[in-house]
């Protein structure tokens, strides 16, 4: 038997109520009167060493009474010997999202955060369902929910595990607003088909720095009923300084490096030394610089360089006890030359009515590349190791359409300005091709109508505000026709449809030919604002991409290098590499005829340790929710539905009633007993 109300048990205590009751009213019994002793003076009683309780049975009546008055208001009801369990209970949904930033690098943390996934991984019963996500410069699906349904379930835990095992932290910073899109995307689809909803959970495992990103998920419509969760992850020590590139000052014989250091969190070596060696030999440069750095310090250092030491650096932190962001290269920023060979006559670079006129002058001043304009016969040999433009503006002879043909398959950019139909010998030839032909020349106004916006040479004008080509007119153009079987592709045409920029690999290089004629008589071209962009672009990609730095982030290394023939060699290692680093170090970087040193950073945001506050995500509309795991949840299920199982039973037992008609039957029993002993008593008293 149980009882729903067990603390109405309290109530026995009454019982000293009606023992006290008898002791108070003890009296003598059978007492007797003679008319003998009528007028002597009564004693008082003599007091008794033991008390005696009057009767017993009456007394013991009334304490039981009492007592299933109490047992009434407990209300007992007998338990069923059915288990207790739900009918109909909704599995749970989680999304673990585990923070792979490279702050997780530090000392601890990653094995904290893993600890902490597989906790909720062994909370989850067979109908639940997980989901795992990494985070850093981007967010990856690790596990997505149908892969968990093809598990075995008594597996499940231990594959889930297995994959934990072999994530790792990356060195890219934190982008937590991409990965709670991901999970929330993920959310959306799991109730699809299925027969009830599901208990929606996000669970974050993160060291929650205030540079993390989260600013993405405002105003995000979340799923009713979802919770979200924060975990926040902590390392061995409680402080870490970090130092970050901010740059050059001074020139030549004068340079410094300038050297950010910040302080975050609890440190606890305040007394540090900043040192400079050679990144390649190791040789020591300086003496070791003192610092000092406290929590939230921030302070610049101006290292100085040798006079006549050429790069690439390598600067040091020594004792700070957390190292994944003590060391910082240097690689020097040096503009790539670029010799310009022209293929032409020479008297037309210095003639305006040309168009070799206006792209040397086009290119000068530009910081990078350097470009050095000149004909083939007069390039030394220095300009010769340097990354060539090829621009023919003339008919070649077969020697000199090989020559062209060899150096463009070695990786250099040719561009061939076919401005009369005699030259279309020249582009077959280049590109190895038969069934090049030219149809009629058009004298009239042309416009450039179809235009590639994505191609690399026309990507800085898809904004709207710079992609209106109508107001250049072109007077003198011509029909080209290409074979089916041609690799070259027209990136821009004419208002005819006619191919007006034509573009094909040829070996590791590429020739762009244009259809038409840029001198300022037969066309608007040179004298546009749209020529030199476009044209800086052409030489730029010719060297290897747009302006490329030679200290970079590792988040921003896929945006400033994206050509597909570059190769990265990290320092020390054996064999390069066509794919983008994802490792902060000194890398070689081959691209064409470009060679040198690129040095790799982490984000300088990685090594602060302050977090964001949980009212910054409450501003952000986040469901937050407490920290209890899903075997917590499922207990106090299971606990409600025993309460809701009791409260029925005794609804239907309703023991308390039976009870209570037994304390009547009893309460009227003691009464008549009670009456029958007062009128003995009574009786004798007369």
């Amino acid at each position: 038997m149980n009882l729903l109300s067990p603390w109405f048990l309290a109530g026995l205590a009454l019982i000293a109520g009606p023992v006290i009751f008898h002791l108070i009213r003890r009296a003598n019994k059978d007492r007797i009167r003679f008319s003998a002793i009528k007028f002597l003076k009564e004693s008082p009683p003599r007091l008794e060493r033991k008390s005696r309780i009057q009767n017993p049975w009456l007394l013991a009546l009334r304490c039981l009474v009492v007592a299933l008055l109490a047992l009434a208001f407990a209300r007992p009801f007998i338990e069923s010997n059915l288990p207790v369990t739900p009918n109909v209970s909704p599995p749970n949904t989680l999304v673990l999202i585990l923070d792979g930033s490279a702050s997780m690098q530090r000392e601890g943390a990653w094995a904290n955060a893993i600890q902490q996934a597989e906790s909720y991984i062994e909370d989850l019963e067979s109908q639940d369902q997980l989901s795992i996500i990494s985070v850093a410069s981007n967010a990856q699906l690790k596990l997505p929910f149908d892969r968990w349904s093809e598990w075995p379930p008594n597996e499940r835990q231990t594959l889930a595990k297995a994959l934990l095992s072999e994530m790792k932290p990356s060195w890219g910073s934190s982008q937590l607003d991409d990965a709670i899109e991901l999970a929330l995307a993920e959310l959306e689809q799991v109730d699809e088909g299925a027969a009830s909803t599901s208990k929606k959970r996000i669970a974050l495992l993160s060291d929650l720095q205030k540079s993390a990103r989260i600013a993405g998920i405002a105003g995000r419509e979340w799923p009713e009923e979802c919770q979200f969760e924060i975990k926040t992850i902590s390392g061995t020590h409680t402080g870490n300084v970090g130092i970050f590139w901010l740059g050059w000052t001074g020139e030549d014989e004068q340079r410094k490096m300038r050297i950010g250091v910040r302080g975050s969190g609890e440190t606890e070596d305040p007394e540090l030394e900043l040192s400079l060696s050679h990144a390649i030999s190791g040789a020591v440069l300086s003496e070791p610089t003192k610092l000092y750095s406290n929590s939230g310090d921030k302070s610049l250092v101006l290292l100085a360089v040798p006079a006549g030491t050429e790069g690439p650096f390598q600067v040091t932190l020594s004792g700070d006890s957390e190292s994944f962001d003590n060391t910082l290269f240097v690689a020097e920023e040096r503009p790539r030359p670029m010799a310009l060979h022209y293929f032409g006559e020479i008297e037309n670079a210095d003639n305006p009515n040309q168009a070799a006129f206006y792209i040397k002058r086009a290119a000068l001043g530009w910081e990078d590349p350097i470009v050095s304009f000149g004909t083939p016969d007069r390039v030394d040999a220095e300009e010769n190791r340097a990354a060539p433009f090829i621009l023919i503006d003339s008919v070649l002879d077969q020697n000199l359409v090989a020559a062209v043909r060899s150096r463009i398959s070695e990786g250099s950019h040719g561009l061939l300005l076919l401005n009369h139909p005699d030259r279309i010998e020249i582009a077959a030839s280049l590109l190895g091709e038969n069934g090049w032909r030219t149809g009629t020349e058009n004298q009239t106004d042309s416009r450039l109508g179809i235009i590639d916006f994505q191609h690399a040479l026309f990507n800085l004008f898809a904004d709207p505000r710079f992609s209106d080509f109508s107001r250049i007119r072109f007077w003198h153009t011509h029909t080209v026709r290409l074979p089916e079987d041609s690799n070259a592709v027209a990136i821009a045409q004419y208002d005819d449809e006619s191919p007006a920029i034509l573009e094909a690999p040829i070996g590791t290089g590429t020739l762009t030919i244009w259809v038409g004629d840029w001198a300022p008589k037969y066309s608007q071209w040179v004298l546009s604002t749209k020529f030199v962009p476009w044209l800086q672009r052409l030489f730029e990609r010719a060297a290897g991409g747009s302006d490329q730095p030679s200290v970079v982030s590792i988040d921003a290394v896929r945006s400033k290098f994206s050509s597909p023939t570059a190769s990265w060699q990290l320092l020390d290692a054996d064999v390069s590499s066509s794919e983008t680093p994802t490792l902060p170090g000194l890398y070689r970087l081959r691209d064409g005829r470009s060679d040198r040193w690129v040095a790799l950073q982490i984000s300088s945001e990685e090594s602060e340790w302050e977090t964001h506050a949980l009212e910054d995500w409450e501003r952000l509309g986040v469901p937050l929710g407490g920290p209890s795991s899903l075997a917590e949840s499922k207990i106090s299920t299971e606990a409600e539905l025993r309460t809701q199982n009791a409260v029925e039973l005794e609804s239907q037992q309703q023991i308390w009633r039976w009870v209570i008609i037994l304390v009547a039957i009893l309460l009227a029993t003691e009464s008549l007993i009670a009456r029958k002993l007062q009128n003995r008593e009574d009786t004798v008293a007369v």
